[in-house]
């Protein structure tokens, strides 16, 4: 009886590609967003601005894989969060604080619900994440490189421009330790083929 309960629902995930998305196949994408750390850390109010390509492919709405690499697009300094500050009360040779993405890339499974007009989805998977801190005294700085990894997971909206064209806004939990905490808000183009 459960194999044939197994081979039902697998029957069924693989039969009904015409109640999820219809825009089956490969799609790839390019977009851009912040990524944010957690307070208490360097990472406290910084917004450090990234590019982020994505690849990947749709079997039906419940069936989907997707890859993802980022990288950071410039410098967040910072010389007035409470982090900094209370640095800086301990050393007062302290300048600034310079946090940035080098890189991060994660892989999900993105199940999603489809109607003529937009998509919801769901994003769950893992991601790697490097992340740089420098600590400017004058003109020296001394640099601190951090990499993370672990569980991603997120929630997306887009809709249809065309056909093959769609525009995408997410927020997601791009990795979590004991430590850090890092979100990321981006806004995406992709192409399906």
């Amino acid at each position: 009886m459960k194999t044939a309960w197994s081979i039902g629902a697998a029957l069924v995930l693989l039969a009904v590609p015409a109640l999820a998305d219809n825009h089956r196949g490969f799609y790839a994408g390019i977009g851009g967003g912040v990524v944010t750390g957690d307070a208490r850390t360097p990472y406290d109010e910084a917004e450090m601005p990234v590019v982020e390509f994505s690849a990947g492919y749709k079997y039906n709405g419940l069936l989907g894989l997707e890859a993802r690499l980022g990288a950071g697009l410039k410098d967040d300094r910072d010389i007035s969060s409470d982090y900094f500050l209370a640095e800086q009360a301990t050393d007062a040779s302290l300048s600034e604080i310079e946090r940035e993405v080098k890189t991060y890339s994660a892989l999900y499974y993105r199940p999603e619900i489809t109607n003529e007009v937009a998509r919801l989805y769901g994003l769950l998977g893992y991601a790697a994440l490097d992340t740089q801190v420098t600590r400017w005294q004058g003109n020296t700085g001394t640099e601190a490189d951090d990499s993370l990894s672990g569980t991603s997971y997120g929630i997306g909206m887009g809709w249809f421009v065309n056909k093959r064209l769609n525009f995408n806004i997410e927020y997601r939990q791009l990795v979590k330790t004991d430590d850090y905490r890092f979100e990321t808000y981006t806004l995406q183009w992709d192409y399906r083929f």
